[in-house]
């Protein structure tokens, strides 16, 4: 496949000087030269023209400078940019963030890792705090129950030209939300939506807001973001309201309980009889989450004696054995970008406790007899996805065991390896692979908790 034509869009509105030409200066830095660069200016003076031409003489030749007439907004920018690309893949930078040197060229590899598939693609990404670079965001692939919370995908995207005439314009009335409406629009169509696991971005770190002014944009931002998750959700037939988590960091998705009916043929409710709830209406709340089209399996999280988190949900490695997400972390401290009490996409669930749908139960024909312990909930979960539906943990469903065994024979290990070789060398998507893999996971590489 040949090499890709980036066009670079920035939009410039209230802008600081030199976090612009810092910015600038990450892009003329970069080891792959195929791009131009389209800045579109909101600014109410001719600086940031004057600014390319005096300090970076080298690539003038690769930007297109274009005062806008209406200042309506980024999606109107992006909009206007992605109309005139001259390249085949647009790439949306921040007027105050950077590139890493090795941004493009990654990007580059990804796309050509792909072949002829046309995705979205996002990048880990950190936070710019003056000449500091810290707080590492360290992404799963594409998490479509933790995107539905919250935009841990951030605005820096690769977007095929292809793929946008496809979906059609950035949504102008979107004021902070576009790239996320995006992202939800892609998701709900169907389209690829892949992941590079590596540093390349870094967005200025901004304070949290104090303000009551800050306080209010932030709130309403948050507001944007959950209406559009619901109104996607609604828009497929999932019954569904939320409300806006204090944070202002994440909204709240809460599905419809009332659809439960106790005994009911369309799920299947497993539950150990050595595993004790602490929490109320359980299967209702696990049945309102598997009524979602493209679910199959819900799990709950378990602790241990101490107040320690036993499970949220398993992580894989590439030789196929599984590890409790979250094993041994306190239940009074939060855990890593607050994963561990958000409802989540994951490869696996604990089947001490756990709700699946009968329709998906019936067409895998159930369990593995082959398989003993957790690798037999492992290939459930793992044949579940290759037919496109997902796996859910809902962490505020609490669960403990009295006495666990959960232990898998060497043969059923050889033999789930065996049947699932091509999948485990891929690794695990919903665990980034920058995260230390065992019982000590989620934690950032040389940190302790």
């Amino acid at each position: 496949m040949a090499d890709a034509y980036f066009t670079l869009v920035v939009w410039t509105r209230d802008t600081d000087m030199d976090q612009f030409k810092d910015m600038l200066e990450s892009i003329d830095q970069q080891d792959y030269r195929e791009f131009e660069l389209y800045i579109l200016d909101n600014n109410p003076s001719n600086q940031i023209e004057l600014t390319i031409k005096e300090f970076f003489p080298d690539i003038v030749d690769k930007v297109h400078y274009r005062r806008l007439k209406k200042s309506t907004g980024a999606a109107y920018a992006y909009n206007i940019g992605a109309h005139f690309a001259e390249g085949d893949q647009l790439v949306f930078v921040g007027q105050h963030d950077r590139l890493s040197v090795t941004t493009l060229s990654s990007l580059n590899g990804k796309i050509n890792e792909l072949g002829d598939t046309q995705a979205i693609i996002y990048t880990d990404s950190d936070e710019l705090v003056g000449l500091d670079r810290m707080r590492p965001h360290f992404k799963p692939d594409f998490n479509k129950e933790l995107f539905l919370s919250t935009n841990y995908i951030g605005n820096f995207i690769c977007l095929p030209v292809e793929l946008y005439k496809r979906l059609g314009q950035f949504n102008e009335k979107a004021q902070s939300a576009y790239i996320y409406e995006y992202i939800l629009r892609a998701c709900f169509k169907g389209e690829e939506i892949s992941h590079i696991p590596s540093l390349l971005y870094h967005v200025r770190g901004q304070a949290l807001p104090v303000t009551k002014e800050e306080r209010d944009r932030a709130n309403y931002s948050c507001k944007e973001h959950l209406a559009l998750a619901l109104s996607y959700l609604q828009e497929s037939g999932v019954d569904c309201t939320g409300s806006v988590d204090p944070n202002f960091r994440k909204w709240i998705i809460e599905y419809n309980e009332e659809h439960f009916r106790r005994f009911s043929g369309d799920y299947m409710f497993l539950r150990d009889d050595k595993v004790r709830l602490y929490t109320r209406k359980n299967a209702k709340k696990m049945y309102a989450y598997l009524s979602q089209p493209d679910v199959a399996v819900v799990g709950i999280r378990f602790i241990d004696r101490g107040f320690r988190v036993d499970n949220v949900g398993y992580i894989f490695d590439k030789e196929g054995f599984s590890y409790p997400a979250f094993h041994g972390k306190s239940v009074f401290r939060d855990t890593y970008e607050g994963l561990g009490t958000m409802p989540r996409d994951v490869s696996m669930v604990d089947s001490g406790c756990c709700m699946i749908d009968a329709k998906v139960y019936r067409m895998l024909h159930g369990f593995d007899t082959n398989l003993s312990g957790r690798d037999a909930m492992l290939d459930f979960c793992i044949r579940a996805k290759k037919k496109g539906y997902r796996t859910i943990v809902l962490p505020k469903c609490i669960g403990r065991y009295k006495v666990k065994n959960q232990e898998s024979t060497q043969e059923s290990h050889e033999y789930l390896l065996e049947k699932h070789r091509d999948f485990f060398e891929k690794g695990d998507g919903f665990y980034n692979s920058n995260l230390p893999m065992g019982l000590d996971n989620y934690i950032l590489p040389g940190t302790e908790e």
